[in-house]
């Protein structure tokens, strides 16, 4: 009966993984970015039924055990907002990482077959995009999977396909006696590997080569002389710089963005250098940092190059911007515990290792932390390398059979408590679906009862504020418009929202203020043209026509970045409006 079910909770482990990309549930709300949460949420909710039953006899905890808890503890949870959707996912995140770490067996063949299908349904699904037999899931690019963006499916790739690699040096010996096994794993590796060059993805190109490298080097150089160590350990150095340089090329400009990124980004550590801006400050205030940057001391290279971002494309910098130092060193503690904590005694906790490996890799150059089926298989990669570990002589403290009993108490109500908030925010995002689907939505809307429920449970939701704040102004609802741009300017601030910000102002005659708000806009994305033309319709409208014509005359000459319908209306409003002075 405890094989049977050890298999199901492994089994059941495995799920939550193949979960996180399987793009199920449908019919939810901001689809690409929610269906991890809803998806792992409810397999691991199903799994921690199991909890009393595969919990072990004895419990060990290490010093890494409890750095790691607290880390994510600090890392996950926005303590502003425990209310939202992301805050109840990642306490289920934290949950699952308390039960996976005290499993007393995890099944890891079965966890590895079903990472060998989660890359075939990843591999297959962006096949089919890339022929163009379904649709991609953003207007942007073709290849993006069941996510929102390519470097989504990039790194999930890039992680698995370690897993699967690392298994097979690791494990070499088994493979060759289950030729059926082998045969589809170098398919699957074949398939999977080639999509992932398909991406253009560096980070993930590196964190991967790096994964391998690591537990190649864990497994065939580590026990041999220090000279040959030192060399390898050289040529690996020498080959991440150099793949670094190579893939610059792959995509300059993409590359030049995140160096800009970066530079702004140390005017804001610069200002709050100890503690930070808190959980979310860098989204919440990258962008007028960015402006002020454009406005002042910008080259028309660096205008050319900055974006609508929120994202610090770099974990540590992110990290130091919102935590401060304080936070680099509690985020360094973990890091350096994780590299340097325990000899790998087993070939499964080395192959764990370099999944982790990989992750660190890849967070210098992405951003980990807003994307949650990464941060899904980091709990999940953690947490079995700890549970392997705790065989280790590293471990300090044993767990009374009282304590055990408070543990499975807590995770019990725990879960029951999370399983009511994701059901009810499960109703909340599939009504939203249907009703956004629904030929009377804007009838919907003005029922204001019915909308104020989805805004009570969505409040921390980005994609759905900013939906409110339009669907507001469409209805002329000014006080909940209001109040609806002043949170997300302190929360979410870009330039579509400075736009409605001031259309709003100029239809209500308060012209300064909707000058400030075009400006602005104007400023955080140099390269855009709305905000300017807006602004000299605003100038035409009040008498300042100088100016209206020669903003006119640099948006009708400059070379456009990305020439779009919008576009094209502009241009023509511009020329039409000013057809004589032009001329």
């Amino acid at each position: 009966m405890k094989i049977t079910i050890d298999h199901i909770v492994s089994i059941l482990l495995g799920l939550v993984v193949l979960a996180s990309v399987s793009g199920l549930p449908p019919e939810i709300f901001s689809h690409t970015k929610t269906f991890a949460i809803f998806g792992v949420a409810g397999i691991f909710l199903l799994m921690s039924i199991f909890f009393f039953v595969v919990l072990k006899k004895n419990i060990k905890l290490s010093k890494l055990d409890l750095i790691s808890f607290g880390f994510f503890v600090f890392y996950l949870i926005n303590f502003s907002d425990l209310d939202s959707l992301w805050n109840i996912g990642c306490s289920c995140l934290l949950l699952l990482f308390v039960v996976v770490r005290f499993m007393r067996k995890i099944h890891y063949a079965v966890l590895f077959k079903i990472c060998l299908c989660a890359v075939a349904l990843l591999a297959g699904w962006g096949y089919l995009q890339y022929f163009e037999c379904i649709s991609s899931k953003s207007d942007f690019f073709l290849l993006t999977g069941p996510f929102h963006n390519p470097a989504v499916l990039a790194i999930m790739l890039s992680l698995l396909l370690g897993v699967v690699y690392n298994s097979v040096i690791s494990f070499y010996g088994y493979f060759k006696r289950c030729h059926i096994l082998l045969v589809f794993t170098i398919i699957i590796l074949f398939f999977g590997t080639s999509l992932l060059i398909l991406t253009y993805s560096r980070a993930s190109y590196l964190a991967l080569l790096v994964s391998i490298l690591y537990n190649f080097y864990r497994q065939f150089v580590a026990n041999k002389q220090i000279k040959t160590q030192i060399l390898y350990l050289i040529g690996i150095l020498l080959f991440i710089l150099i793949t670094i340089g190579g893939t610059y090329h792959l995509k300059p400009k993409s590359a030049d963005g995140r160096l800009l990124v970066w530079k702004v980004s140390w005017e804001m550590i610069r200002d709050k250098p100890l503690t930070g801006f808190g959980k979310g400050g860098f989204a919440a205030n990258y962008l007028y940092y960015q402006a002020d940057y454009m406005k002042s001391s910008a080259s028309s290279a660096e205008k050319a190059l900055a974006g609508s971002t929120h994202l610090a494309f770099n974990e540590l910098l992110c990290i130091v911007v919102e935590r401060g130092l304080i936070g680099l060193l509690v985020y360094l503690t973990f890091i350096v515990g994780v590299c340097l904590s325990y000899r790998d005694r087993t070939r499964i906790s080395l192959v764990l290792k370099s999944l982790l490996i990989g992750f660190i890799i890849w967070s210098m150059f992405a951003y980990p932390d807003q994307v949650f089926p990464i941060l899904t298989l980091w709990i999940i990669g953690m947490a079995c390398y700890l549970n392997q570990s705790s065989r280790s002589k590293n471990c300090f403290l044993s767990i009374h059979k009282a304590a055990s009993i408070v543990l499975i108490t807590v995770v019990y109500c725990a879960s029951f408590f999370l399983c009511t908030k994701v059901w009810i925010k499960w109703n909340t995002y599939h009504n939203l679906y249907i009703c956004l689907n629904a030929h009377n939505f804007r009838e919907v809307f003005k029922q204001t009862g019915y909308f104020i429920d989805f805004r009570k449970e969505m409040k921390g939701d980005i994609s759905f504020l900013y939906l409110y704040c339009k669907l507001a102004q469409m209805e002329n609802q000014d006080k909940e418009f209001i109040h609806t741009v002043h949170y997300l300017e302190e929360k979410f601030p870009s330039p579509d929202l400075l736009l409605m910000k001031g259309d709003y102002l100029k239809e209500k005659g308060l012209w300064r203020e909707a000058e400030t708000a075009y400006k602005l806009a104007a400023y955080m994305v140099p390269t855009l043209q709305i905000p300017r033309g807006k602004l000299a319709f605003l100038y035409n409208e009040i008498g300042r026509k100088k100016e209206a014509v020669e903003i006119a005359r640099e948006i009708l000459t400059e070379h456009v970045k990305v020439y779009g319908f919008d576009t094209f209306k502009l241009h023509r409003e511009l020329k039409k409006i000013f057809e004589d002075e032009l001329k």
